[in-house]
């Protein structure tokens, strides 16, 4: 009795399986490689997004509070009223509780000693990052011009500013802290 091997038929029926399912296979293993690859580079793109976004969200805190701390270094006697209503609504929390009742006494020294004042952030980082806020490291370098001194005086500071971001994107300086 022959074997079934021995059947050309049969071989070429058997080899057209093999092959049948060597194909299938391979395909089945390239799919699956193409939606592995697929959702790596997926993956990949999504982390590269969050990573721009809180470089883009850090960088608008620094901005930020880069705005705010010039504006309160800088005292012009012409506009003071002007600015320190605009530092009120730039400021909020417990900043804004120290600063705003406070602001008429600031008001009448300045004017008092017709102090004049130029600050200027020389470096800010931003040391810690969140979605609802952020602490930013600065230096600040500020120049003050008073009529009782013949020289300009000359200061740096360094000062830890913490910014709130509310829901609606709109952020406040609600901590200035100096560093020793």
């Amino acid at each position: 009795m022959p074997q079934p091997d021995d059947n050309p038929a049969d071989r070429g029926r058997l080899w057209l399986t093999v092959t049948a399912v060597v194909a299938a296979v391979c395909l089945v293993a390239a799919v699956v490689a193409t939606s592995l690859w697929l959702g790596e580079r997926n993956a990949a793109a999504s982390v590269r997004a969050d990573r721009a976004s809180a470089a883009e969200l850090d960088a608008s805190y620094r901005d930020f509070a880069t705005t705010v701390m010039t504006k309160l270094m800088t005292i012009r006697q012409e506009t003071l009223s002007e600015d320190v209503d605009e530092i009120v609504g730039l400021i909020d929390g417990d900043f804004s509780e120290q600063f705003a009742p406070r602001r008429d006494s600031y008001e009448d020294v300045v004017k008092t000693t017709n102090v004049v004042a130029d600050g200027v952030v020389s470096a800010a980082a931003v040391e810690h990052s969140y979605p609802d806020r952020a602490e930013v490291i600065m230096a600040i370098d500020q120049t003050i011009g008073n009529p009782k001194s013949d020289e300009d005086q000359d200061r740096q500071y360094r000062v830890r500013v913490t910014v709130n971001r509310h829901d609606d994107g709109e952020m406040k300086v609600t901590g200035v802290n100096f560093i020793p």
